[in-house]
């Protein structure tokens, strides 16, 4: 046996290589069984994914086995709060599991500095999507959208070859990928947010009025994200673009004035100046 390949809707992709240079011991081959019946991963369990396994008079938990692999204290911590009583009694299934899965790839692969790029990254989108259901806005968290969206391009270049990286992809493609869904879906999700973009357009005016806060919030993450232009340049261009008679849209020409704004926002302000 040479290479296992995990693939599927369910599992983050997962190579495990069993050459003498990348797992001469069969540590990986080790860890992923053991890790595997620890954190019981699959939905019926996930709510006692913290229960010890029993075998033979021994018994094993999520600490004791990154012990055994790592001794890297942040991941040796962070196990150990896996295993804390308060985090067993969380309600948010998805993010325990995720927790884990995270621990599993930092200890497999060597590689613990990426617990805190996992986190960090999840941990945004949620505070993102707090923010808009609970409508509690965090004062000044619009700035960090730019730098969030950059870290996740910056990653996105390595997988793709743009730039290299010594020890190939920093994190999985599949979670950078559903980090992008995720936040475009909470920025196309809302008519009011519609009407306050073509305000800006027209205007070149902020939300007012009721949940001003939240509406504002939401406006200036769908700006940066998207890479909208001030409205005044904007408004610069349609009149430079306005369509003629015998040409149905100004897309192509807003594509060509704006390169780096998301086709989708070209196409709806081509809508909005009609």
């Amino acid at each position: 046996l040479k290479r296992i390949r995990v693939c599927g809707p369910r599992y983050w992709p997962q190579v495990i290589d069993f050459g003498p240079e990348d797992d001469p011991i069969g540590c990986q081959s080790l860890l992923s069984r053991a890790m595997h019946k620890v954190f019981g991963l699959t939905s019926s369990k996930a709510s006692d994914t913290i229960t010890d396994i029993h075998s033979g008079s021994s018994s094993i938990t999520v600490d004791q086995l990154v012990g055994t692999f790592s001794s890297d204290p942040s991941l040796i911590a962070f196990a150990q709060l896996c295993c804390d009583p308060s985090w067993c009694n969380r309600s948010d299934v998805d993010f325990k599991e995720f927790c884990l899965q995270v621990l599993f790839e930092c200890v497999s692969k060597d590689r613990p500095a990426l617990l805190q790029v996992y986190l960090s990254l999840y941990t945004k989108v949620e505070s993102m999507v707090d923010q808009i259901t609970t409508g509690a806005i965090v004062c000044g968290d619009s700035l960090s959208i730019s730098g969030f969206k950059l870290a996740l391009t910056y990653i996105e270049a390595l997988m793709t070859g743009k730039l290299s990286a010594p020890k190939g992809e920093i994190i999985q493609s599949t979670f950078v990928g559903s980090l992008r869904k995720q936040v475009e879906e909470l920025l196309n999700c809302s008519q009011e947010l519609k009407d306050d973009f073509h305000k800006y357009l027209k205007l070149g005016k902020w939300p007012d009025g009721e949940s001003q806060d939240k509406r504002s919030i939401l406006l200036s993450w769908f700006l940066q994200w998207f890479e909208v232009p001030p409205s005044s340049a904007i408004s610069t261009a349609i009149d430079r673009v306005k369509p003629k008679p015998t040409v149905s849209s100004s897309v192509p020409l807003l594509r060509l004035s704006f390169p780096r704004t998301h086709l989708s926002v070209i196409s709806e302000i081509d809508r909005c100046f009609k």
